[in-house]
């Protein structure tokens, strides 16, 4: 009978997540119609629009969202850990941002297409050279007024401990002159739900939609962001990454595996 419930459970939500999604794009590219011959206000409207699906977003999957410190005032250059797919829909409910991501990401089906559309930084990370296109980007992104993401890691832990962050991904904002704000990322499921590193956590081969459908079984769940009081600043990346890493490991609550 439980298992009939929760199935029935995300069986309701999944198509309304859906639903949502499609209608936000479509707003997207309503707005996209009047704006495309202004970046600044194309870029405003795209981070209005991303705050409003992410607030539906959360709704419909049960995310309780928690905030600890001052939210980062645009622009600005963000590092945080990284769990799930669903920090990025919990990053952007809250903060309207938009990320740097690998470069294949692009080529995704219709991921792609909403990554690009949404001004999203791709990075081929196995070709050094190509940092200093993304440089530039990075430094016109922040230029038109805008609050840039990226997962330090560089990929999704299980959730144990905060992994290193890689200093290449820290050296954009150093080459930009930009103080570099950190926020911590967790999650929690309640007592009656399976662990968060079994429904939340995305560390293993598993195919979005499945795990998707996965979490949408239960009630919901607990994300907690903890933002750093003020950016911290340096010229060496090495020492700037180890910095950065220990203040976003300091607020981490592991997630159990047991």
């Amino acid at each position: 009978m439980k298992y009939r419930m929760e199935t029935l459970q995300s069986g309701i939500r999944f198509p309304l997540l859906l639903l949502w999604t499609a209608l936000t794009w479509f707003l997207r590219i309503f707005v996209g119609l009047f704006t495309r011959f202004s970046e600044v206000h194309d870029r405003r409207w795209r981070r209005w629009i991303v705050r409003v699906w992410g607030w539906g977003f959360k709704r419909l999957v049960g995310m309780r969202v928690v905030i600890v410190g001052p939210l980062p005032k645009p622009p600005y250059y963000l590092v945080a850990n990284h769990l799930s797919y669903l920090d990025i829909f919990l990053l952007s409910a809250v903060l309207g941002c938009t990320f740097v991501a690998r470069g294949d990401v692009k080529h995704w089906p219709v991921v792609g297409w909403v990554a690009r559309s949404l001004h999203v930084l791709f990075i081929d990370r196995e070709q050094r050279q190509d940092a200093v296109r993304v440089n530039d980007l990075i430094a016109h992104t922040l230029e038109q007024g805008d609050g840039l993401v990226v997962f330090a890691e560089s990929r999704i832990s299980r959730g144990l401990a905060v992994a290193p962050f890689k200093s290449a991904l820290i050296q954009p904002a150093i080459d930009n002159g930009v103080p570099i704000h950190y926020a911590t990322i967790n999650y929690e499921t309640p007592g009656t739900a399976p662990l968060a590193s079994h429904i939340i956590g995305w560390w293993q081969p598993e195919p979005f939609f499945a795990h998707m459908r996965r979490l949408l079984r239960y009630p919901g769940f607990t994300a907690t962001l903890y933002f750093g009081e003020e950016p911290i600043s340096g010229t060496n990346r090495k020492v700037l990454a180890a910095a950065l890493h220990e203040a976003v490991a300091e607020r981490y609550v592991p997630m159990p595996h047991a």
